[in-house]
């Protein structure tokens, strides 16, 4: 399977704000789409945990498990490239490689972390002796160096890149923290987004602008930066949404909407079935539990043309049973 549309023809379709959920194995895909989503999100740290149990992973592993989510959707997927590699080639070849498994966006953030050391954080400053890093921050032009690197590898492809500014840090009063330490602020957040539009990304996410009050941020950010605006995970703080009216963010100039919630809802739901069966000693809740299409019907094998290909297969075993030599 391959996405129907690109974001760039979702975006251009779509009259409102394109909802891209974060999802991080191919059974949250399967649901996303079956619920009517049209795009997602590979959250890397929902990845993370997802495939390893841990909170880092390797490039392959990211890769794997990310080829297999692209290629059992029809969904637009983004992927969260994370820093995409410790120098620029890194970077070209591993985007390359998700470009063309059918990738429809990669986001490539300016903070050293997982997918350049192989585990997120560790060993960076020794890693990186040449540069003056603080807080995981990577220069803005070597940072733009990777994010021109992924744009030169999905030339010839639908994948949109994504420059993404991790290194914002909380605005005075914004509930958010920058990994417990100030970040570098919005203009020079800004000043790095708009880097990454002059080096060809199409699109920009800077992060951590997802709290109530921000209308000052989201009106300057889309104001001063041009091409595609992602608002990063939407977020709720205390029962209070960051955005009473999601129109106001697309209103404003935003294209694209991330969120947290399958992976919670996933948790949750097993919690609750994992106990009535612990409790219980029997399956009848869970087996009684109607909510739909169970996902094992929306496995590869319902779709059409692999049936076709089975079908085909086992005729021909039925053949060539009988099968002499000449």
């Amino acid at each position: 399977m391959s996405a129907e549309k690109s974001f760039q023809q979702l975006i251009a379709e779509s009259h409102e704000i394109l909802w891209a959920p974060c999802v991080y194995d191919c059974v949250s895909v399967a649901v996303a789409e079956q619920i009517g989503f049209k795009a997602v999100t590979i959250s890397s740290s929902e990845q993370r945990h997802a495939f390893t149990g841990r909170p880092y992973m390797t490039q392959d592993e990211m890769f794997t498990s990310a080829e297999n989510i692209i290629k059992s959707t029809k969904c637009a997927v983004l992927v969260d490239g994370e820093d995409g590699g410790s120098t620029p080639i890194e970077v070209y070849r591993n985007v390359k490689r998700y470009a063309e498994a059918g990738a429809m966006a990669i986001t490539i953030e300016d903070m050293f972390n997982s997918s350049s050391l192989g585990v997120r954080a560790i060993g960076v400053e020794s890693h990186h002796k040449s540069y003056n890093i603080r807080n995981n921050v990577m220069p803005a032009e070597l940072w733009a160096a990777h994010v021109e690197a992924a744009v030169d590898a999905c030339k010839g492809t639908d994948c949109m890149v994504i420059a993404r500014v991790d290194s914002k840090g909380t605005m005075d009063g914004g509930p958010l923290k920058f990994k417990n330490k100030p970040g570098l602020g919005l203009e020079e957040a800004i000043r790095r987004a708009q880097m990454g539009i002059s080096v060809g990304a199409h699109a920009t996410m800077i992060q951590n602008i997802c709290y109530p009050g921000g209308q000052p941020e989201w009106k300057e950010i889309c104001e001063r930066v041009p091409g595609y605006r992602f608002y990063p995970d939407i977020h709720a703080d205390g029962g209070i949404s960051d955005v009473d009216n999601v129109d106001e963010l697309y209103q404003l100039g935003f294209h694209v909407i991330t969120c947290h919630c399958f992976q919670k809802g996933a948790w949750k739901g097993m919690l609750e079935y994992g106990m009535h069966v612990f409790k219980e000693k029997n399956t009848v809740f869970t087996e009684n539990d109607d909510f739909g299409k169970p996902i094992w019907q929306l496995s590869p094998l319902t779709f059409e043309e692999d049936g076709e290909r089975v079908d085909r297969w086992i005729s021909t075993i039925n053949s060539l049973k009988d099968f002499k030599a000449k």
